[in-house]
């Protein structure tokens, strides 16, 4: 697994698990990489693999090691990352940006359920597109050119997986929890369900934060959570 280690002498570390399709390079995650530095964290970014066949082994592993050498650390997350972290300990405080807790009603359906079925780790099974609506305005071109078309059936089997088998949702007074009621990839629904009102933010603008337009609206929120937790949104 990919990842790369953002200002060396930070104070702090902060460890953030990007979402499946986004790249360390793109410049919106660049845009919050950059904030995350001038708080002054050594931040580590991971860039999960978009084809796995066992969710412990080839996403949660990698990362759990890492953080394991770490004295300690803040947790950021987006969508598949938000999965994945509720599978890793150690964590001081947790954001979540959008987390794929549940499948959207749009998977809901004969092809995908037929789909969890079939061992094969190519990428087959078109996504449906992905644009501007969904990700938010400020995507950018590169950035829905480089979103993968297609998807593996045996990455909707493990994600599925995982989410059938998340713990009880923890920390709830060192999280954070973003999203959009409108979201397009991911069940908002379902983060509502896990996630405490407390524990909630609201947002506007596509499923991911850092390229919606609001996003300015919003990052001190994430700076400060990171910080204090849920007390943060008091």
């Amino acid at each position: 697994m990919r990842h790369e280690v953002f200002n060396e002498a930070g104070e702090r570390d902060l460890v953030f698990v990007l979402g499946w399709g986004n790249r360390i390079e793109h410049g919106n995650v660049q845009w919050l990489v950059d904030r995350l530095v001038d708080a002054d964290y050594r931040v580590t970014v991971f860039q999960i693999p978009t084809v796995v066949t066992d969710f412990e082994t080839e996403w949660v592993k990698p990362i759990a090691e890492y953080v394991d050498g770490l004295e300690n650390y803040r947790l950021l997350s987006h969508s598949t990352g938000g999965l994945i972290a509720e599978y890793l300990e150690g964590a001081e405080y947790r954001v979540y940006l959008s987390p794929w807790w549940g499948f959207h009603d749009d998977m809901q359906n004969p092809i995908v359920s037929l789909a969890l079925k079939v061992p094969l780790s190519w990428s087959i099974l078109p996504t449906g597109g992905i644009d501007r609506e969904m990700l938010g305005e400020l995507a950018t071109d590169r950035q829905l050119e480089e979103t993968p078309s297609r998807i593996a059936p045996t990455f909707l089997r493990e994600a599925k997986r995982a989410q059938a088998h998340l713990p009880p949702f923890q920390f709830s007074d060192r999280s954070a929890v973003f999203y959009t009621p409108d979201d397009a990839v991911v069940s908002a629904a379902a983060i509502r369900e896990r996630a405490p009102e407390a524990n909630q933010v609201v947002y506007e603008g596509g499923h991911q934060l850092f390229d919606s337009p609001s996003r300015e609206e919003h990052v001190e929120t994430v700076l400060a959570a990171l910080e204090e937790g849920r007390a943060a949104l008091e």
